[in-house]
């Protein structure tokens, strides 16, 4: 037993697949295949069932997982020391995120963070939750950040950031009269978009914050990212929960209105990792650019 036989292991006990293992690890299935049989040998177990169309870890598959996932994060621990990322900062950070968070929340926190530490480079990803949460697991990306912090997952480390306040946003041309709903229910009349991702579950609840289980809108458009749920505002399509600081310039304008009656809006943010993970100390200096700039982007202006 070596540390490329774990490693390789741990690659096809992640992807439950030698083909996607072998493709991440950039060498042939045959060698991957060869490595496990060898330390299955070695140790007397066999750690995978495998079928022509599914491979699955056994017991001792499971046990021995959970082990190497520990003595790879010591060594990813002792690597960062070592190269002095740990203190100087991090080479490459890998980061999950969602389209408004990347787009209004990081991109402050980038800059200020490139200040202290302007070697290192960033790869952003949009991931729906269950992308978000398989690519933690996998160390496909170093941690994330997500609107809600119900993402339901043994393995992963949930911290809340921080929250923005929201309410619903809708052009005067949409309204009645030209006029602002006076009650609950002439506001869940509205035309409304909402977000949803492809092949969701349509039962779980909106990520926009909206109490649809309680009072259910008249949703007639359904679009994953906020930029399309406010250029539909603008346009006077539709009405729909944007987060205040979004749509701030044209509030303020009056060319859109804030409709002010119904339930109280506004969405938290939660920093995710996989819960054993090593990070490099900058991560926590990013986390605090991150409060400071909700903070701001909050304040009244």
């Amino acid at each position: 037993m070596d540390l490329y036989q774990l490693r390789y292991f741990l690659e096809v006990a992640r992807e439950l697949s030698f083909t996607r293992a072998a493709r991440n690890l950039y060498v042939s299935p045959p060698a991957v295949s060869k490595s496990v049989a060898l330390l299955e040998a070695s140790l007397k177990r066999k750690l995978f069932t495998r079928s022509r169309r599914r491979v699955e870890l056994t017991s001792e598959g499971e046990l021995l997982k959970s082990k190497v996932e520990k003595i790879y994060d010591i060594l990813e621990g002792v690597r960062l020391e070592l190269t002095g990322e740990a203190r100087e900062g991090p080479s490459r950070l890998k980061i999950g995120s969602r389209e408004m968070i990347t787009n209004y929340l990081l991109s402050p926190c980038l800059a200020a963070f490139r200040k202290k530490y302007p070697n290192t480079r960033f790869g952003l990803y949009e991931l729906e939750p269950r992308q978000m949460a398989e690519a933690l697991r996998k160390d496909l990306v170093d941690f994330a950040f997500y609107y809600h912090g119900d993402i339901a997952d043994p393995a992963l480390e949930i911290r809340k950031v921080g929250a923005v306040r929201s309410h619903v946003y809708a052009a005067k041309s949409l309204l009645p009269q030209g006029r602002p709903p006076r009650n609950l229910e002439e506001l869940l009349s509205l035309p409304y978009i909402a977000p949803r991702y492809f092949q969701s579950d349509p039962t779980e609840p909106s990520i926009d914050g909206f109490p649809d289980h309680r009072a259910l809108r008249n949703i007639q458009y359904e679009g994953e990212f906020l930029e399309t749920h406010r250029r539909y505002v603008i346009d006077g399509l539709a009405a729909a929960v944007l987060p205040d600081f979004v749509i701030r310039r044209e509030w303020k304008a009056g060319q859109v209105l804030r409709l002010e009656v119904g339930p109280r809006l506004g969405r938290d943010i939660y920093f995710i990792k996989r819960k054993t993970r090593p990070l490099p100390r900058a991560v926590e200096h990013f986390l605090g650019v991150l409060k400071k700039t909700l903070t701001l982007l909050e304040s009244p202006r």
